[in-house]
């Protein structure tokens, strides 16, 4: 057994049980009789969007919980930990906006990036720009191991 930091989904209309618990990456994870690791650092945050419901919420160190698991994330092939970063086409915005996307379907990178931009509410970016109106200027997916 593993300690593995998770976050549940805030939308209280999300169809999983209990709203669901998204796993978020974590490098070498420790055994669960060991004590829970003092992670995230303060100040943390991320935007996370539940496969379960489509919804996104920021989420900060306080939203974290340490779940035990048997297996580490990084050791189940069928779950992938995606990172989306959005860079808005507002004229002279130049946020670059990241979304994290725990996924178990075996979605491509452009299947992932389409999936983000559908995401409800609509996503925005640093600056409140809806990208369905401003546009992007570029958009990067990539599996990452850790938020």
């Amino acid at each position: 057994m593993y300690w593995q930091p998770v976050v549940r989904c805030k939308n209280p209309d999300c169809p999983a049980p209990s709203q669901a618990r998204i796993r978020l990456p974590y490098p070498d994870p420790p055994a669960s009789t060991a004590a829970q690791p003092s992670w995230p650092p303060d100040g943390w945050q991320s935007r996370i969007i539940c496969r379960e419901c489509d919804h996104w919420y920021i989420y900060e160190k306080s939203d974290v919980q340490w779940a035990t698991v048997t297996v580490p994330l990084a050791e189940q092939g069928n779950l992938h930990f995606w990172c989306v970063e959005l860079e808005c086409g507002e004229p002279g915005c130049q946020s670059r906006t990241k979304w994290h996307v725990l996924d178990k379907t075996d979605l491509s990178e452009t299947e992932i990036n389409e999936f983000v931009l559908r995401a409800d509410p609509v996503v925005v970016c640093e600056n409140d720009h809806p990208f369905a109106v401003s546009g992007l200027k570029s958009q990067l997916a990539q599996m990452v191991p850790s938020v």
